[in-house]
């Protein structure tokens, strides 16, 4: 009877103990750099474009900055004419700048040479 009782506590502090090793692996977009209005250099590769609505999807190399590896994100452009400077394939350097609700945005995009 002593075993049947100690099983659910086992199997809790079993599930605690993987659950923090889960959130150490991940990564928190939030992550701000030492400065909220620091602006951020990053590189990546473009996947797409949306004039429209001002976004770009990149695929992005690691940024150190905010511990991010690399992924594939969407951005935000600060000023949708920005759109214009980049097509789908282009190797890419660019700078972004926390916008709201830990969202980033990019203030500057150019092709990397």
């Amino acid at each position: 009877m002593k075993k049947r009782r100690l099983t659910p506590f086992i199997l809790a502090a079993l599930l605690g103990v993987g659950g923090i090793a889960l959130a150490a692996e991940s990564h928190d977009h939030s992550a701000s750099p030492t400065s909220a209005s620091a602006s951020i250099a990053a590189t990546g590769t473009v996947k797409s474009v949306d004039a429209a609505k001002g976004k770009l999807v990149i695929d992005h190399d690691p940024i150190p900055a905010l511990k991010w590896p690399r992924m594939v994100m969407d951005f935000q452009l600060a000023d949708k004419a920005m759109a214009s400077k980049v097509k789908a394939g282009d190797q890419v350097k660019f700078d972004m700048k926390e916008g709201g609700q830990g969202a980033y945005v990019i203030t500057a995009i150019e092709p990397a040479p």
